[in-house]
């Protein structure tokens, strides 16, 4: 393994240019190395691959108090619930998984204020998280997964009308797994 000395004594004697090359290359190969250590998993892009229930489950980009994102749309039905479900490998050796998301209620939605739409993420069938909301700003949640004891977790993202579903134009912005 090459130590620090011999490659500084070298870098001593290059020119600019080649020092600029130098620092390009060294950004790259961190740029490489970073993006080794990290796994994810986007569930937009899996979205042909889920099971699904309720009125409106579909990918599109959404509008939460005037913010543009990619989302998952679910808007529950008449009773009950609206589930999209994933079975997702996650690769041996990855630890500190994380489930990054945000939840919105749609602009143009005219939900009263004292009505509100739940949102739960279940895991392998057991609730990780759950909020009701009614405000249609984007909210940002990172939640730390449960170190699961094979390397197939079944992830649901849920949205409940808790007894009317009229404007419960209800969206999960950009959900992901990150794993090291």
């Amino acid at each position: 393994m090459a130590t620090l000395d011999p490659i500084i004594a070298i870098l001593e004697n290059l020119s600019a240019a080649s020092l600029d090359q130098i620092l390009a290359l060294a950004q790259a190969l961190q740029a490489k190395e970073a993006r080794a250590s990290t796994w994810s998993f986007s569930f937009l892009e899996h979205f042909q691959e889920t099971t699904r229930t309720g009125m409106e489950n579909k990918i599109a980009e959404a509008v939460c108090a005037g913010v543009t994102r990619r989302a998952l749309w679910e808007h529950p039905p008449m009773s009950g619930l609206a589930s999209v479900g994933y079975i997702v490998p996650i690769p041996t050796g990855v630890r500190q998984v994380k489930i990054k998301f945000a939840v919105g209620i749609r602009d143009g939605a005219e939900l009263p204020a004292d009505r509100y739409v739940a949102f739960r993420v279940l895991v392998n069938g057991w609730k990780l998280w759950s909020t009701v909301k009614n405000s249609h700003g984007w909210e940002e949640h990172e939640i730390k997964m449960p170190q699961l004891s094979s390397d197939v977790a079944r992830i649901e993202f849920i949205t409940d009308a808790l007894g009317d579903n009229h404007w419960n134009w209800a969206v999960w912005g950009e959900p992901r797994l990150e794993g090291e």
